[in-house]
């Protein structure tokens, strides 16, 4: 996925105007979540990569023809292959994974495929150790000792539009809606979205993280999940999943919204002689 560096970067989601900068390319594949956090035993991983990164072609064949994996000194468990949601309109192509079987507690993983060293390159990498001149893929998570989360993230209202923006900077364009995000759990959640439209001939489907308590969909400069018509009827089911692979969906229905309407551009005068 494309990044925007601006002055204050991220917190374009919530600024009333865009401000120009700079979009750079990711080059690696990402995933969720990251490093720094404490995972469950069937801890879900989502890996993203952005057109423009050299594994946008490697990520649909993982869980396929390339194998990814965790390992330990004393465990090594493959990753299953949970979800490759269908979106041509996101700039991300997604896949979700999980272990094939619970990890051990209080233990730490490192991230590891079945790709030569040479296809690490694909993830951000880091040194084995100190002073080694072998890299290795530099995800790597402790697994939670307390007991496993087994309850269903719980949404405490239905999600409503809290703002939506069509703008155009130096860039791209804005183009998004922003979603309340009423959901409490004692882990980390995604949220898988399914968007619709009478335009759309199949749903478009992604998973989403959320940003200052609020669900962005659409684009945002340098990329996005999904490109809106202007002023068009659309629903989305939304659909949280915590880090334990738990799901509850936000309501039984989707919900309807329309996407921004574009300015109208004044016409051009013309001068006569």
């Amino acid at each position: 996925m494309r990044y925007c560096f601006y002055v204050f970067s991220l917190l374009l989601l919530l600024t009333a105007r865009p401000t120009a900068g700079q979009c750079l390319s990711q080059w690696h594949i990402t995933v969720w979540p990251e490093g720094d956090a404490t995972i469950q035993p069937r801890q879900i991983l989502l890996f993203s990569a952005g057109a423009n990164t050299s594994a946008h072609p490697n990520l649909p064949q993982f869980g396929r023809q390339i194998q990814v994996y965790l390992w330990s000194r004393h465990d090594s468990v493959p990753l299953l292959l949970l979800d490759q949601p269908v979106n041509p309109l996101s700039s991300d192509l997604q896949v979700l994974m999980q272990p094939a079987r619970p990890l051990l507690p209080d233990t730490v993983y490192y991230l590891r495929t079945s790709l030569p060293p040479t296809g690490y390159s694909l993830f951000r990498m880091q040194r084995a150790r100190a002073g080694s001149k072998q890299l290795v893929i530099a995800h790597h998570w402790r697994v939670s000792s307390a007991p496993p989360d087994t309850q269903a993230p719980r949404w405490v209202a239905t999600p409503t539009v809290v703002r939506k923006e069509y703008s155009e900077n130096s860039e791209g364009i804005n183009n998004y809606v922003l979603f309340s995000y009423p959901v409490q759990d004692s882990s980390l959640v995604l949220v898988r979205a399914t968007i619709r439209s009478e335009r759309l001939e199949k749903p478009n489907v992604s998973y989403l993280k959320s940003w200052q308590n609020q669900l962005g969909i659409g684009w945002f400069t340098c990329g996005g999940d999904f490109q809106f018509a202007s002023g068009e009827e659309y629903t989305v089911l939304f659909e949280a999943l915590d880090a334990a692979g738990n799901r509850s969906q936000a309501t039984g229905h989707p919900i309807p919204f329309r996407s921004p309407s574009r300015p109208r551009q004044k016409p051009t005068k013309t001068s006569t002689r």
